[in-house]
């Protein structure tokens, strides 16, 4: 099995991040058509992401500092449902968070597909909370 991990400057606060990993709303903003979230310990944690359809179980859920799930493809052979894992390491920043990502568990077939999804995601991810964070601050404004 292989690991791969990644770090990313975001420019919303923790809280921000955070619930675009355990909220419908907020995961479909930068990953996936369809999304059923039970962000508790245990809760299902199911995405169809182009196509693919990804399930697994929300294994941690710290607000708004660590979110992890166990991860794998419905249908797959090679990398079943729950079969590898994802951490997402939140910490604040002077400008907003740095997200730090392990994806662990992979079979080696897929790692380079993942890496290539992560960069692409991740950076959709950075421009969704970023978004989020500047309708919240202009809503305050008002």
């Amino acid at each position: 099995m292989t690991d791969y991990s990644t770090s990313i400057d975001i420019a919303a606060p923790p809280d921000v991040v955070f619930a675009h990993l355990v909220t419908a709303e907020g995961m479909l903003a930068w990953m996936g058509q369809h999304a059923e979230l039970q962000p508790a310990p245990g809760g299902a944690f199911a995405v169809d992401i182009n196509g693919s359809p990804i399930r697994g179980r929300y294994l941690e859920v710290d607000p708004p500092h660590r979110v992890v799930v166990s991860w794998g493809v419905a249908g797959s052979d090679d990398h079943p449902p729950g079969s590898s894992r994802v951490e997402f390491t939140l910490t604040a920043t002077g400008t907003g968070t740095r997200l730090d990502l392990v994806h662990s568990g992979l079979p080696p077939s897929r790692a380079p597909l993942h890496a290539e999804g992560w960069k692409h995601f991740l950076a959709r991810l950075a421009t969704a909370a970023r978004t989020s964070q500047d309708h919240r601050e202009g809503t305050a404004a008002r």
